[in-house]
Order: C-alpha cells, then sequence, then structure tokens
C-alpha cells in the first residue's frame, strides 16, 4: 500500500537568512497585523489546514507534519513514503527546494508534490515530479488513483489558541468553508489561483451550521469562537442567510463567529442580522481610498466601518500601499482615511506582484519586476520599480505606518473590547432575545478583560491613548460590572506577564514552533496492506474498487494463529467503524488455522455481520463443520469470490 507524506516547509522562520526573512513567520497576527504593538502582540500560531483536509479526505495512509525542523523532516523521510508533498508560498520556495533536496537524498524511491500558491512559479516543474495547482483533494484522489463518491468532504477539527501579554487568550477553532474568491482584484493571488470561482467546502448554511455543532462537540465546549476560513463569507447571501436561520431556529446563544468580508458584501446585511448570526469581528479590504476595485466602488466604507462598530462588530482593515498613483504623501493621506474608521486591527502590505495575476502580467510587460530573492515576497519588499517612491523609502514606509498606526489607536486588545461595550449598551434593552444574548455575551468579554487594562494604560504608547483606556475601563466598571474575585487575581497576575513578556521581546529570538505531527490511517491498526506477525505471519492483500460503493475484498495469505487473528481483527473493526463501506474476506490461500482463532474471529466481528461477507469457508467442514455452521448463522458465506471487486455489495 502506498504512504503518503504531507508538510509544511521546515523551520526556522522569523531570521533573516538565504531561505527566510525577519517578516516570514507562522504568526499571521504577529507577523502582519499586531507587529508593532510590542507586549500587546497577539501571538498565535497558525497550521497549514489545507494538508489536514487533504489527509482527512484521502484513504492513502498518510503523515503530515505541520513545521518540522530539517532534522525532524528527515528522520520521517527515513521511515519510507511513496509520495511527499511540500505546501509552500513564494517566500518559502528557498525553503522549499531544500526539502526537495532532502528528499532526492535520503528517500530518492518517493515522488514529490509540490502545492500551495507558490506553485505559480513556472520552475516549479523543475523540482516537483508533479505540481499540485487546483484544489488539492481532487488532484490528490486522481494522483493515487482512488476510487471515491460524491458524499460531502470529511472536515477535521481545528482547535486554536492564542496569547496577549503571555497570557492564554484567544481560545476557539477554526473550519474551512470554501476556496477561492470571485471578486478578482488585480493583485489577489487566491482569488486568480482558483480561477476567480468560489470553491465550496461546506456547501450549505446548514452544512456550516452542523459543522460548528461538531466542532463544539469534539472540543467539549460549546462557547467557542469560530473562525470561518473563506476569502468573502457575506458574498455567498443564500448560503449564510441559511446559516442565520438556523440560529434563529435554535435560539440558542450565537456562536461567535470571525470572517473574511468585503465592503460590498456586508452593505447587503442588516448589521443587527450580523449580531444575531453572531458575527464578532470582519477582515475588510480597504486597500486605498482611490482603489478602482468592484468590490469597493460606490461604497462609503468609513460608514460601514462606523455601523459595525456601533453595533459590537470588530474589524480588521486591510490596507495596500504601492498603487501606482501613491505617492509619500498619498500614502500618508490613505493611511489617514484608514485611521478615521478606528478599525480593531489594521494589516499594511506593500502591493505585490504574483505570477498569473493581472498586475504581474501588467507590470511584466511594462518592464518593471525587479529581481528580488523568493524570500523577499514578504509583503515588507518592493518587488517592482515604482514611478513615485524609491525601494528603500518604500521600505521604511511600511514600518513606520505599523509604527504610527500603534501610536494613534493603541493597543488592539483594548480596540476589540471597546467595540463589545458598544454592543453591549446597543442591545443590552433589546425586545429580540438573541440580540440581547449577545449582549450579555459582549458584557461577558467585557469584564473578562478587565485585569488587561491598568497594564494596558501603564505601557500604552502615548499619554492620550492611556487616558483613553481609563475612560474605557471605568465606562465597563460602570456599566458591566467588575468582574468578581476571579478577575482580582488575574489583576495581580497580568503585570508580571506583562513584564515577563516586556524581557523576552527585548532579550529573546524569535520563539519557533514546535513539531506538529498527525497520522491518517497509518495506525498499526488500519486495514492496508502488509504483513501481521505471530506465531507465523499472516499476509493482507486488497483489491482495488471499481467504485466507492463496491466493497473492499481483503485476500489472506498464510499462517492465521491466534496472535495474527486477533491483529487483523483489530484492523477490521477499525476500518468499519471509520468508513461507511462493505468488506469481503477471502480465505482461500490460508496455509495454516487455527481454530479457536478463527471462531473468536467470528464471534468478535459479529457485530458487523450485516456488512462483511466470507469467501472460501466452506472447505473447512470436513474438520470444523460446527464452526462454518456458526459462521453462516451471522454472515452472508459467498462461494467463489470471482467478480466480487467489480460488483456492489
Amino acid at each position: 500500500m502506498k504512504k503518503v507524506l504531507l508538510t509544511t516547509v521546515c523551520s526556522p522562520f522569523g531570521i533573516n537568512s538565504d531561505d527566510c526573512t525577519e517578516h516570514v513567520m507562522p504568526e499571521l497576527f504577529h507577523a502582519q497585523v499586531t507587529r508593532s504593538q510590542g507586549i500587546f502582540s497577539i501571538r498565535s500560531t497558525y497550521i497549514s489546514y489545507g494538508l489536514e483536509f487533504i489527509a482527512m479526505n484521502i484513504k492513502t495512509p498518510s503523515t503530515v507534519l505541520q513545521y518540522p525542523t530539517m532534522r525532524q523532516f528527515i528522520r520521517e523521510l527515513k521511515k519510507g513514503y511513496d509520495y511527499v508533498g511540500i505546501s509552500f508560498v513564494i517566500a518559502t520556495f528557498e525553503k522549499a527546494k531544500k526539502m526537495v533536496q532532502a528528499v532526492r537524498e535520503f528517500s530518492p524511491q518517493a515522488k514529490i508534490i509540490l502545492g500551495g500558491y507558490g506553485t505559480v512559479l513556472p520552475e516549479c516543474e523543475a523540482y516537483g515530479d508533479y505540481v499540485c495547482r487546483e484544489e488539492g483533494v481532487a488532484f490528490m484522489r486522481r494522483l493515487l488513483e482512488e476510487v471515491h463518491d460524491d458524499s460531502p468532504p470529511r472536515h477535521v477539527v481545528y482547535s486554536t489558541s492564542g496569547k496577549i501579554l503571555g497570557f492564554p487568550a484567544l481560545k476557539g477553532a477554526v473550519i474551512l468553508a470554501g476556496l477561492g474568491c470571485p471578486h478578482g482584484c488585480e493583485f489577489c493571488a487566491t482569488s486568480h489561483f482558483h480561477g476567480r470561482k468560489h470553491i465550496p467546502l461546506l456547501r450549505t448554511g446548514e452544512d456550516i451550521y452542523r459543522e460548528i455543532k461538531r466542532v463544539h462537540k469534539t472540543l467539549g465546549n460549546a462557547k467557542l469562537p469560530i473562525g470561518i476560513i473563506e476569502e468573502d463569507f457575506l458574498q455567498q447571501k443564500k448560503r449564510a442567510q441559511e446559516y442565520l436561520d438556523c440560529v434563529m431556529t435554535d435560539r440558542e446563544d450565537p456562536v461567535p463567529i470571525s470572517c473574511f468580508a468585503s465592503a460590498r458584501s456586508i452593505s447587503q446585511w442588516n448589521p443587527e442580522d450580523l449580531v444575531r448570526m453572531g458575527i464578532e469581528s470582519l477582515w475588510i479590504g480597504v486597500e486605498s481610498r482611490e482603489a478602482p476595485y468592484a468590490k469597493l466602488k460606490g461604497l462609503d466604507v468609513k460608514k460601514i466601518f462606523d455601523t459595525l462598530h456601533a453595533h459590537g462588530i470588530n474589524t480588521l482593515a486591510s490596507l495596500i500601499i504601492g498603487h501606482d498613483f501613491h505617492t509619500v504623501e498619498k500614502v500618508w493621506d490613505d493611511f489617514e482615511y484608514l485611521i478615521s474608521m478606528r478599525p480593531t486591527l489594521s494589516q499594511f502590505l506593500i502591493l505585490g506582484p504574483t505570477c498569473n495575476t493581472p498586475l504581474f502580467e501588467r507590470l511584466q510587460k511594462e518592464g518593471r519586476i525587479l529581481d528580488v530573492p523568493y524570500p523577499h515576497y514578504d509583503g515588507f519588499h518592493l518587488l517592482f520599480r515604482h514611478p513615485h517612491i524609491s525601494k528603500e523609502e518604500m521600505e521604511q514606509l511600511i514600518l513606520d505606518v505599523y509604527e504610527e498606526e500603534f501610536k494613534r489607536l493603541g493597543p488592539s486588545a483594548v480596540r476589540f473590547v471597546e467595540r463589545q461595550l458598544s454592543g453591549y449598551l446597543k442591545f443590552k434593552d433589546s425586545t429580540d432575545s438573541l440580540l440581547r444574548k449577545r449582549a450579555e455575551q459582549y458584557r461577558e468579554s467585557c469584564r473578562q478583560a478587565l485585569p488587561l487594562f491598568p497594564v494596558a494604560a501603564r505601557y500604552a504608547p502615548t499619554q492620550e491613548v492611556a487616558e483613553k483606556i481609563k475612560t474605557i475601563e471605568h465606562s465597563i466598571i460602570n456599566q458591566a460590572g467588575r468582574g468578581g474575585f476571579q478577575n482580582t487575581v488575574k489583576a495581580m497576575i497580568v503585570p508580571a506577564l506583562a513584564f515577563a513578556s516586556k524581557l523576552r521581546l527585548r532579550y529573546g529570538s524569535y520563539p519557533q514552533p514546535t513539531l506538529g505531527r498527525t497520522e491518517y490511517r497509518m495506525s498499526q491498526y488500519a486495514l492496508i496492506p502488509g504483513e501481521l506477525r505471530g506465531e507465523g505471519i499472516l499476509k493482507i492483500k486488497l483489491r482495488p474498487q471499481a467504485a466507492a460503493h463496491h466493497p473492499l475484498v481483503v485476500d489472506l495469505h498464510g499462517v492465521f494463529d491466534r496472535i495474527t487473528a486477533a491483529k487483523l481483527t483489530k484492523r477490521i473493526e477499525g476500518y468499519l467503524a471509520k468508513n461507511q463501506g462493505n468488506l469481503v474476506i477471502n480465505f482461500r490461500w490460508l496455509t495454516i488455522i487455527d481454530r479457536k482463532a478463527l471462531l473468536l474471529f467470528f464471534k468478535k466481528l459479529r457485530v458487523y455481520s450485516k456488512r462483511i461477507k466470507l469467501v472460501c469457508i466452506d472447505y473447512l467442514k470436513s474438520e470444523w463443520g460446527d464452526i462454518v455452521k456458526y459462521a453462516k448463522n451471522y454472515f452472508e458465506v459467498v462461494v467463489d469470490e470471482d467478480g466480487l471487486a467489480t460488483s456492489p455489495a
């Protein structure tokens, strides 16, 4: 049986080297959003969810590595894999190339698959045996020649966590709802990678609602906030409305959710419905006041932000600098435009021409693409000749706007609570029960955050921000209460955590992620071809299924003793528990059979008798007619195995 290894690129991250820069990190927020907020920066590592999703939805035994070191990667390679898939972006292509070299050296029999948004680079073909430039599950199923029915994909439960001031926060989970984006902004790699199409991974709002409930049940916490991974969740209005309908029908406490959206899609909605839906924060592309993109055209974006904030909904505003019309002065004008919206969080990146986007094609045609090392495709380096701003000026400008944003608006954690206080005051006396429930959620969140405020005021970037923080703190106490004894204890701990965080930032190196390793169908009990060793050797062989609804035929060869039979039983039980299909077990090629082991085998599997057929046990009648009779009482027994692999169960 084939085996697959799927992996992210190797650490280290966050350092300047030949294959990385200080801006390339597995921490999205600390790298690109709260990077200048010091001890108030959100620290949360995000894995490659797509690799886990692919591994879950293929049949081939697979292992997924998240952020291995090169040593850990090589150690895994030596276990022997038929395929090694490496996911990367342009900024980590040099890391991927080093990993390809390691595969060639330590696992030369393995075929290399390159995947991820970095595969837009044309030179990928020189390094991989296969290059995946599409949705990964369908690609891998074709490559592995797997037959699947049209049932919906299975989803993995992805829990998340993070810290602010070294204090545990941001506990939640994410779900993968879809890929791609139809907006087609000229710079957007994700939109053009998928041909400006939306590819749903959860097709209906009810599917999303059920998945969230499943995640909560699995993690044992029905209050966990959920991040919906999709380019513009609110644009698919029918599906989002179906989700809202599920919330309205159940009338339970709305689950706090965060998602990506556009000003255009937000404008389709009554903001109170967004609150009822449970939306806690929205990531919105502001891009530029002069941006020509359809998702912004004709809209009062500031008014949209103000309305969201008044309803308790937090925002993350994304601004791009480096448009052709930008001068240094116009960049600062756009910055003031963003600051006027007072977003909860802000992302600033330099416009980047990614292969296969209209922006890249235009700049390439104009001869403006610079010869820049791939690690510099990190959003903080200028990659093309700009008509008004030099490379050095632009790369300093991007750092300056981050610093100024924090100086002007203060810690995002405080802004987040300020918005929730607004939502609480707006809806605490609402006649709508769902809105009152959301108000109570806002209130509880505000109270829980109170221990943060004295430290936030103490370490505020300016006196003006410090006074603002104190005003918000007093408003929370007056309107929502102090939070009781638990907050008193936290208030004593937070200053020490803040001081420790300050020391780590000043003297510590960038903290590298720890290895994440997950196996799919690699267990010792998995039903895969191979040998089971006991007093003798039992070989398991599986026949290819012509279609997913056909049974899996298991041919047994060799010695069926008490040890090999027990191991086989566990594998079959594991397979039937995790799969919906049926089995055909063929005894024709067994050379030695232990009587007691065979009877126990049938007894153990009797609970699955409707899903198991037996082949070629009649020849045992002469010796063990009673066992054959027992088997026939519970299982369907087939005389000849011919054609079983290609006929429905």
